[in-house]
């Protein structure tokens, strides 16, 4: 049985359907990947997969400092963007990622995708 999301210090933002990417709901994950990595000219450098979800951190081709780490829900088709609320301008290195993906419950996002809702909720003003 998988926990609740803990309370994090993060909010997600829904940037890009699979019909964004010209893609059809029937796309695979490998297809929707190379779009995403194409559309936001990152390189996807870490990447790990759930039934429901998966899990990907990017990094800007030379720039060891732009990482950002998005969550796919399959079931949706859409890619959102996790924001770490953690004052850090211009992205993560990949240790961060490593240590933000032990202490922040990412790959439970990437298991439990529908729990993205409530971190974009928390997004918008009451």
């Amino acid at each position: 049985m998988l926990r609740p999301l803990p309370s994090l210090p993060m909010t997600a933002t829904a940037v890009l359907t699979l019909e964004d990417l010209g893609l059809g709901r029937r796309s695979d994950l490998d297809q929707a990947s190379r779009m995403l990595a194409e559309r936001s000219e990152a390189q996807i450098v870490r990447w790990v997969q759930f039934p429901a979800g998966a899990l990907f951190f990017m990094l800007v081709p030379g720039d060891p400092e732009s990482g950002a780490v998005y969550v796919f829900d399959r079931k949706a088709g859409i890619f959102y963007l996790i924001n770490f609320n953690d004052q850090k301008w211009g992205g993560h290195s990949l240790t961060e990622y490593e240590s933000l993906e032990r202490t922040s419950g990412l790959t439970l996002l990437a298991q439990q995708p529908w729990l993205l809702e409530r971190l974009c909720k928390l997004r918008t003003p009451a």
